[in-house]
C-alpha cells in the first residue's frame, strides 16, 4: 500500500450526501456507500467504483452512515454555501452536547471533544490526550504517496495501452478506475490534511483563551495587591498625622523652655559682669 498506519475511517468527515466521486460543484446526491473505502456514489460513480474494486456497496443512507469526525456546524450553518468547506471556529470547537469549548481529544475516535464529554460522557472510558499531542501524533503519520501512485498509475496505463489484446472498452474502464481511485486518495490526503489544520488550530484557540485567562487572574492578584498597598499607605498616613502632632507640639514646648532656660542663664551671667563691684571689706 501506499499509505501506512493511517485508517481510512480517521481521515474523513461526516458525509454531507452527496457523491464523493463527482466534481465538487456538481455533486450527485448518493445513493450507495461503500464501507471498505467509506465513500459515497451515485449511480454513475457507484457503477465504476464496483467495476474497478470489486468492493460490495450498500443503499446510502445518511444517517446510518455518517463517520466520526470533527464536530460539525451547527443544523442553521447547513444553509450555508454546500461547496464551502468547513473550517474550525471557536462555534465548531464548541461541544453541541455540553455547549462547552473543544479542548482534548479523542485518539479512540479521533476527535475534538470537550472535557464533560471525556470526564463524564460518550468518551470518558477512551484514550484522552490534550490538543498538542494530538497534532503531533496525527502529524507523525505518513500521508499519502500521491506523487508515487500517480507515477505507478501513467505506467500501468502505459501497459495497458501497449497491450493489443486489450480493447478500448476495457483500457477506458481500466483508465476511469485508475483515475477514480487516484481521486480517493486526494480527497484522503486533503482531507488529512485539513485535520491537521483544524488540530492545530484548536490548539492554538485553546492556548490563546488559556493565556488570556492566566493574565486576566495576574491582573486581578496585581490590582488586589496595589490595593492593598494602598490602603496601608493611607493608614500609615493618618497615623503619622494622628501621632506626630502631640508629639511636635511637646517637642517645640522643650525645645522652648530650653531656649528660655539658657537665656535666664546668659542673661544672670551678663548681670554679674556688668553689676558695679562694692568696696571690698577687709
Amino acid at each position: 500500500m501506499l499509505f501506512i498506519n493511517c485508517p481510512l475511517v480517521c481521515e474523513l468527515p461526516q458525509m454531507d450526501g452527496s457523491c464523493d466521486a463527482c466534481e465538487p460543484d456538481e455533486a450527485q446526491p448518493a445513493t450507495q456507500v461503500c464501507h471498505t473505502c467509506s465513500f459515497a456514489f451515485c449511480p454513475l460513480h457507484a457503477d465504476k467504483h464496483t467495476s474497478s474494486t470489486n468492493h460490495p456497496l450498500m443503499p446510502y443512507y445518511q444517517a446510518e452512515t455518517q463517520a466520526n469526525g470533527l464536530v460539525r456546524h451547527s443544523e442553521e450553518a447547513g444553509a450555508a454555501d454546500p461547496g464551502k468547506k468547513d473550517t474550525v471556529t471557536v462555534e465548531r470547537l464548541r461541544c453541541k452536547e455540553h455547549g462547552q469549548e473543544g479542548s482534548l481529544y479523542c485518539k479512540t475516535d479521533e476527535q475534538i471533544v470537550c472535557v464533560v464529554c471525556a470526564v463524564q460522557g460518550e468518551h470518558r472510558e477512551h484514550d484522552i490526550v490534550t490538543l498538542y499531542e494530538a497534532y503531533v501524533w496525527q502529524k507523525s503519520r505518513n500521508g499519502y504517496d500521491l506523487l508515487g501512485y500517480t507515477r505507478q498509475m501513467g505506467e500501468k496505463i502505459q501497459e495497458k495501452w501497449s497491450n493489443p489484446e486489450v480493447s478500448a472498452h476495457e483500457l477506458e474502464d481500466f483508465v476511469n478506475g485508475e483515475f477514480d481511485e487516484l481521486r480517493r486518495l486526494v480527497r484522503l490526503e486533503e482531507r488529512r490534511t485539513l485535520h491537521l489544520v483544524d488540530l492545530k488550530e484548536a490548539f492554538l484557540t485553546a492556548t490563546a483563551a488559556e493565556k488570556i485567562a492566566e493574565i486576566h487572574v495576574e491582573t486581578e492578584k496585581l490590582q488586589e495587591e496595589m490595593d492593598s498597598i494602598t490602603q496601608q499607605l493611607n493608614l500609615l498616613e493618618q497615623a503619622d498625622k494622628d501621632s506626630l502632632g502631640p508629639a511636635l507640639m511637646r517637642q517645640a514646648a522643650l525645645a522652648e523652655a530650653n531656649r528660655l532656660q539658657v537665656r535666664a542663664v546668659r542673661g544672670r551671667d551678663y548681670d554679674r559682669a556688668t553689676r558695679p563691684q562694692g568696696p571690698s571689706l577687709q
